[in-house]
């Protein structure tokens, strides 16, 4: 039993090979055309009497495309050429959109830094022409803060 295997796997090639011929000329048979005692016209792949006449089918050409058609292309790339605009738009647009957002939370995270930095500090100074300290009154304090959380609501939200 092996060797049988063995056998056909080495001819399996030539098999495949005799097989396509044999598809390829049943591919290729002929047609015939026969006129029956009552006046009926039959088509037959086999001649079937002696007054049976081979016919020579043609093959149908590939129809140029017509202007109706061309205008369709024309218009389905008009349409696929807009659709791709507009990927490019949304794509960009969300780009866009990822960047602002990073940059809100980048700024938002500065503005609670500074605010947690400032309440924790004792005193908030600014520095002068000369570059000396000059400490926030109170009220400068509390209009300092006032403006910190303004800027960690604009960020954050």
């Amino acid at each position: 039993m092996p060797e049988l295997k063995k056998r056909l796997r080495d001819h399996y090639p030539l098999v495949l090979l005799f097989l396509l011929l044999i598809i390829t000329f049943q591919l290729h048979a002929g047609v015939y055309k026969w006129v029956d005692d009552k006046g009926r016209v039959h088509f037959s792949d086999r001649p079937v009497t002696g007054q049976s006449e081979e016919v020579n089918i043609k093959q149908q050409e590939a129809a140029q495309p017509s202007a109706g058609q061309h205008d369709r292309k024309l218009k389905m790339q008009r349409m696929l050429d807009v659709y791709q605009e507009e990927r490019a738009e949304k794509k960009e647009a969300r780009q866009k959109q990822q960047a602002e957002r990073k940059k809100r939370k980048q700024n938002c995270a500065r503005a609670k830094d500074r605010y947690n930095s400032h309440v924790r500090a004792r005193g908030i100074y600014d520095l002068n022409k000369e570059g000396e300290r000059q400490y926030l009154s109170e009220a400068e304090r509390a209009r300092h803060m006032k403006r910190l959380k303004s800027d960690i609501a604009r960020w954050c939200n």
